[in-house]
Formats: structure tokens, sequence, C-alpha cells
């Protein structure tokens, strides 16, 4: 029996049209637009027959009742609830747009209703947790390990100012601004929003830039790999998984963790939840301006008055020159 060849993923009818829609109009990040394509040709694979059935193809396979089949099928899978909301936002997009650019005749996925989800409760490190963390990192400049800096100055980026992973790793130079006390951080969707940079975090920054940054000439990007590249994501993780674990942290810790525990250690010492969502950068809070409802001079207050790594230090206002 010969060998059966792969089956090619089936085309996404005017997918041009919708990857200039995604990252144009929606200007949404090169992983959300793979991850969305890669979503509808998950459907359109399971919703086109195998030859040699004539069945309908391309936009005609868009119909509600293809759209449950394929909704049904991820439930009896086993995927979670909080998958097929992806795979919904996913169709929903794409259907949007084709309606709206009158290509098909009403929007088919309109109702659909995916299964409901659990409310997703963050987990955050606690306070002891952190400061363990912090004295393992300390101890590790004091011994000079290799990179001890570089690890330290990540975790100042994720607990010290909130970052999410991407704009930690992808945070250059000239993003950081000490005289002023803030950051200019490029979140999702290319929005920008000012975070203030308070005292230990600049002074973690200014003494990794001074003793072991170096890039060669080859990029800006603040945290570099062993090779002097720019820091990948994979590596960012690593690290965290390598810190924590000299730590003796005993529950499971992502980088996104330290983004869930600046935020809820903020609010537990009575910082208004309006001014750390603005730090964090939330679509519903932040639209598209680094210049928000509230003032950059009253976010640095509320940073610096609540946040333990953000006292006025010495000395911190300055980067050295490269």
């Amino acid at each position: 029996m010969p060998p059966h060849s792969p089956i090619p993923d089936p085309a996404i009818p005017m997918e041009d049209g919708y990857l200039a829609h995604l990252r144009l109009e929606k200007r949404l990040s090169q992983e959300t637009v793979s991850a969305y394509l890669s979503d509808l040709r998950l459907f359109f694979r399971q919703a086109t027959p195998p030859p040699p059935k004539p069945a309908a193809m391309g936009l005609a396979t868009l119909t509600l009742p293809n759209l449950r089949a394929f909704i049904r099928s991820l439930v009896e899978l086993g995927f979670a609830s909080a998958s097929i909301s992806r795979y919904l936002s996913a169709l929903k997009s794409y259907t949007g747009y084709l309606a709206d650019e009158n290509l098909i005749a009403g929007d088919p996925i309109q109702g659909l209703q995916g299964p409901r989800q659990q409310r997703y409760k963050p987990q955050s490190l606690s306070r002891r947790d952190i400061e363990a963390l912090y004295d393992s990192l300390d101890a590790a400049v004091l011994r000079r390990d290799a990179g001890a800096r570089r690890d330290l100055c990540l975790v100042e980026l994720l607990y010290g100012l909130g970052l999410r992973i991407s704009e930690a790793t992808g945070l250059k130079l000239d993003q950081i601004n000490p005289p002023e006390g803030v950051v200019l951080v490029q979140g999702k969707g290319k929005k920008q929003r000012l975070v203030p940079l308070g005292g230990k975090v600049a002074l973690s920054i200014r003494a990794y830039l001074e003793s072991d940054w170096d890039a060669k000439g080859r990029t800006e990007t603040l945290l570099l790999n062993r090779f002097g590249r720019s820091l990948s994501r994979m590596g960012a993780w690593k690290i965290v998984q390598r810190i924590c674990a000299r730590a003796e942290i005993r529950i499971a810790v992502s980088p996104h963790t330290f983004r869930h525990s600046f935020a809820t250690h903020l609010i537990e010492a009575g910082a208004d939840l309006r001014s750390v969502q603005e730090m964090l950068g939330h679509a519903d809070i932040s639209t598209t301006q680094i210049y928000t409802h509230l003032d950059q001079a009253y976010l640095r207050e509320v940073h610096g008055s609540f946040h333990p790594r953000n006292r006025r230090v010495p000395g911190a206002a300055q980067l050295p020159k490269n």
C-alpha cells in the first residue's frame, strides 16, 4: 500500500486582505496574527471534505452548521474553554471582516456561543517569595556569577515595572529615561505607554550596563544573552525557572507571574486600581496614546509610594554612556 502524502493546509479565502486588516487596521502583533491564521486553517481543514467528494469549498464552508460542528469537535477533543474561546475570537474576527467587506451575505457566526469559562484568578508570588528571590539574586551578583546582573535586571523589568515578557525582552536603551523617571513601553498592538521607573530598578539597570552589557554594536536591546544578542522569550523563561529554583520558590512561576505580582502588591498596599491598570497598559484603560487620562507625575507618585522597588535612590537618574 503506497504511503499517504501529507494533506496540505487549506487556503484561507481572502487571506491577503484579511492579513492587511489585522496588521494595518487592528495593529495586532505578529504572534496574534499567526495564531488567528493557524486557528482558521484548522477550521477550513475540518470543514472541507477530502476528495473525491465534490463539496462546498472556501467561503461556502462558512455556514452556521459547520461552525457549530467545529466548536463541538473542539469540546469533544477536550480543548479547554479558554482555547475554544480563542478559536471563536479568530472566527468572529474573520467572518466580521468578510461581512464588512460584503464578501459574504451576513455574518454566520453571530449568536454562536462557546462554552462558559471559569473565572481566571492569576497566581502571584507572596512578598516573602519576592524577598527570597531578591536575596538570592543579590547573592549571585556579589559572587559575580555569570549573567547575574542581567538576571536581576530581567526581574526588575517583570516585577519592578510590571512588563510583559515580550515588552521586557524587546526593551531598547533609548526607551529608558532615568532623568524623567519613566520607561516608554511598546505594548500589544504597538500601543505605547509610559511606566514609572523607580530608583532601585534604575540602579539595577545602570549596574548591568556598566558591568555586563556588551552588544558589540549588534543591538540596542537592554537584555542580552551570553553571545551579546537580544535575549529571546524562551531564554527569559529559562532564566526565570532557574532563579526561582535557586531561591527555593515552591510554586510554578512563569515570567507573567511577576506581572501579576506587580499588580497584586501595588493594590494590596493601597494603590488605586485605575492607576495600576494604566501602568499595566490594559486595553480597557489605556487606548492608543502614551498620554492618557492620568498624568505621568501622578503615576510616578503612586508607583513610588506603593511599590517596594521604586523608592528614589541617589545616583539612579542617569545611565552610563555606551
